[in-house]
């Protein structure tokens, strides 16, 4: 099992998409999104998704480089429309328009459609909280790729729709930052799991027939994938799974209800992802100073002893990860064979000669 570091890794993964026929700065964009979810110890979505990114280039179902435009906007709202780039590309410029108008206006609205994948949505919220906004975001699959079976249901019928809320602390390198998918796991950890050879827990999932299961397989119809019906995610919550559903059904009326990609349907044909984002400026409320005194002084209380037995530490929204990305900066990515496998193959396929570890 390889270890690479982030830079190097970084660096091949550019010269991937590069040789998909992005253009360099829009290649480094997509690979500095997947490395940095790996640092993060989101592996589900980071460097494990260069193999399907390039297939879907090769397929026409992506096409790196297409314009990312404007389709209408106001003031404090606007439609972006991201002309099936990747979706780190549409996803990092409809951001980018959300804080410019949020900081202008001091509130905005934007939803993104005609995105391929856009990772790991937190990123989006980090981006905005930088830039000393709050802001909600939520992604659905544009009306395809159901893989979450609903409360109570045995097929699946909805996409995993993430849904992200964060916002600064007094400290700037410390965001809060909640990026969480409404089902019970994200379909990448069902991948990683997979690549791995490993079980999942249980309650996560269930197979074709509608019965509990921990094979990871069992998600994608068997191994090799189709010989049986597929499985589909449970939503989040376990016993109580109609809040996870039911905040699923929530990103389907924000993402794809006020947006152009629509609602998750039957008929749909493309899968991506479409993104709403909300973002509001504190000092169009209750002044800046006092937001960052009541977020910083909330996380210290809930951080405060005593803690359960076997626990050190209680951790808020987002910390988890920079603790990671500290570790991983330091000692290096680790990749499954698979994974390093496919990517290496993923490389090859563009041209790209493969990365010595």
């Amino acid at each position: 099992m390889p270890t690479v570091h982030a830079d190097p890794l970084r660096d091949y993964v550019t010269r991937i998409f590069e040789g998909t026929g992005a253009p360099r700065a829009e290649a480094h964009v997509v690979a500095d999104h997947l490395v940095e979810a790996n640092l993060k110890g989101h592996d589900s979505h980071g460097v494990i998704r260069v193999e399907g990114y390039v297939r879907s280039a090769a397929s026409g179902t992506v096409t790196p480089g297409a314009p990312v435009v404007i389709d209408r906007e106001t003031p404090t709202t606007a439609v972006v429309n991201g002309n099936w780039n990747y979706g780190q590309v549409v996803a990092r410029r409809a951001a980018e328009i959300a804080i410019d108008k949020g900081k202008a206006a001091g509130l905005a609205v934007i939803v993104a459609h005609q995105a391929a994948h856009i990772g790991r949505v937190g990123t989006y919220g980090e981006l905005a909280a930088a830039a000393g906004l709050v802001s909600i975001a939520a992604a659905n699959n544009h009306g395809a790729a159901q893989l979450v079976a609903p409360f109570g249901g045995a097929q699946r019928r909805l996409p995993t729709n993430p849904i992200m809320i964060a916002g600064p602390t007094a400290n700037p390198d410390e965001p809060f930052v909640l990026d969480m998918a409404t089902s019970a796991i994200a379909e990448g950890k069902v991948r990683v799991a997979r690549n791995k050879g490993v079980p999942l827990p249980p309650d996560l999932l269930i197979d074709g027939e509608g019965r509990p299961t921990t094979d990871p397989w069992d998600l994608y119809g068997g191994n090799p994938p189709g010989l049986k019906a597929p499985g589909a995610l449970l939503p989040l919550g376990g016993a109580q799974g109609h809040k996870g559903f039911g905040l699923s059904m929530a990103v389907e009326l924000l993402s794809g209800a006020l947006s152009p990609a629509g609602v998750t349907r039957p008929n749909a044909t493309r899968g991506g992802n479409a993104l709403f984002m909300f973002v509001v400026d504190p000092r169009m409320l209750g002044g800046r100073d006092a937001y960052l005194d009541s977020i910083t002084s909330l996380v210290d209380f809930v951080r405060q002893p005593p803690f359960q037995e076997g626990v050190e530490r209680v951790m808020t929204a987002g910390e988890p990860e920079r603790r990671r990305m500290a570790e991983r900066l330091a000692g290096g990515i680790p990749l499954d064979d698979e994974t390093w496998r496919q990517i290496a193959a993923a490389a090859q396929s563009v041209g790209v000669p493969p990365l010595e570890v």
